[in-house]
């Protein structure tokens, strides 16, 4: 008789097909949700139309007051600029109750200033994440991109970046307890810059805003 021998299969080994399943799962949920959503706002809109027609005053023959104008809003109070040639140091992390979203959700940096950015996937519920950094005015079109390889075989080893090229920087996919230093330098040109989680349905939730000055 011949000896077989059995090796243990890895611990890691087993994320590949948990994200596979819990990124199918999180499209499904946020697809009901969204349908939801829309059903809402749709009775919400045509209830307050029916609510408004009731209760509408008879038209009036004397002439309405004219409004008082409204008072100046007080200016925003502006940030603290940042020192030309230091490196913006920032330590990110989920929160949120279900751990969907990233705790700092805005931060400001000037044009061509470096940015270290420590991303720790530290959360009481345990879920994969990554930070991926796109141009102004296309988190929408990344976001898609990113659902849409919620089934490509090859998602998981691409660490679920869409290969666009809106997409600037971007962490790897990093499991539960994972952290990775994430280094680049800003923009030259001034604007909001989106970031935001590319696994599957993550990014409705958990997005914010690198604004460069």
């Amino acid at each position: 008789m011949s000896a077989s021998t059995t090796h243990p299969q890895s611990h890691s080994s087993i994320w590949p097909t948990l994200n596979r399943v819990i990124g199918g799962l999180i499209v499904i949920a946020f697809s009901y949700w969204a349908v939801l959503l829309l059903g809402g706002a749709l009775r919400q809109s045509f209830g307050s139309k029916a609510a408004v027609e009731v209760t509408a005053p008879a038209a009036s023959d004397s002439p309405s007051p004219a409004p008082a104008p409204a008072p100046e809003a007080a200016p925003a109070a502006a940030a603290a600029p940042a020192q030309a040639g230091d490196t913006l140091e920032l330590t990110l992390k989920p929160a949120g109750a279900a751990g969907m979203e990233y705790d700092t959700k805005a931060f400001t940096v000037k044009a061509g200033q470096k940015v270290k950015i420590t991303f720790e996937n530290t959360h009481p519920i345990p879920q994969p994440h990554n930070i991926v950094f796109s141009k102004p005015g296309t988190k929408d079109k990344v976001m898609l991109a990113a659902m849409q390889m919620a089934a490509a075989p090859d998602a998981m080893p691409k660490g679920y970046v869409p290969e666009r090229d809106d997409v600037l920087f971007h962490s790897k996919l990093l499991q539960p307890t994972q952290t990775e230093v994430l280094e680049f330098t800003a923009p030259a040109e001034a604007g909001l810059y989106p970031y935001l989680c590319t696994f599957p349905g993550h990014a409705l939730l958990m997005n914010g805003v690198m604004t460069v000055e």
